[in-house]
């Protein structure tokens, strides 16, 4: 097998490993992210739970997650649901560059980064970490202090780095209601319970 094919082997297993799927093939050294970029089991922000919500407004439950799919039910207002998994689809990434070289910590090792280069934004996973795309390579958790922070918005010069693109997601949520059916929604803020921090 030669370099590339065996690294693209390594990153399919570790998509696997983390919930993480690509919807379109792409080389394994791409500078770019495959896009869309579906993770699943994703919870989008920090204090974000999988558990009983209750729905705030009438929510259409379709029966895969599609907008055209046909309607499966329907949750009215005031009624409880239980929240069973997701998945955060990233549509476009987001980019961030740097002024100055930078190391920045994850999970899966150190990412060294020079003016020039683009970091690939993906799902944010709350709590100042968010997962990343960097020289053909996915990063989980990727500590995003020195560019993603309220002193960044505030005093961009105390940052070294600038997000020059945000990402655009849509996060899909499998319901099941009462009676034991189970859909989908691209709604999630027609329900409440969402957020432990935040009621």
């Amino acid at each position: 097998m030669s370099t590339n094919g065996i690294r693209l082997a390594a990153i399919v297993a570790a998509a696997i490993c983390t919930g993480t799927q690509f919807s379109r093939a792409q080389p394994a050294n791409s500078p770019e992210p495959p896009i869309p970029f579906e993770d699943f089991g994703a919870c989008p922000f920090e204090g974000c739970v999988y558990r009983e919500w209750v729905a705030n407004r009438p929510v259409a439950i379709r029966t895969a997650r599609r907008a055209a799919s046909p309607i499966r039910f329907r949750v009215k207002a005031g009624e409880k649901v239980t929240a069973l998994t997701g998945v955060v689809v990233t549509l476009k990434a987001g980019r961030v560059q740097f002024r100055e070289p930078q190391d920045l910590s994850s999970s899966d090792g150190t990412i060294h980064i020079v003016p020039g280069q683009i970091l690939y934004l993906l799902t944010y996973e709350g709590e100042g970490y968010t997962k990343a795309w960097f020289n053909g390579r996915l990063y989980r958790d990727v500590d995003n202090a020195t560019f993603f922070n309220g002193v960044c918005e505030i005093e961009p010069s105390r940052c070294t780095g600038k997000i020059i693109e945000r990402q655009q997601t849509r996060w899909w949520v499998q319901i099941r209601n009462a009676a034991g059916n189970v859909g989908w929604t691209s709604e999630p803020d027609k329900f409440d319970g969402k957020d432990t921090l935040g009621g």
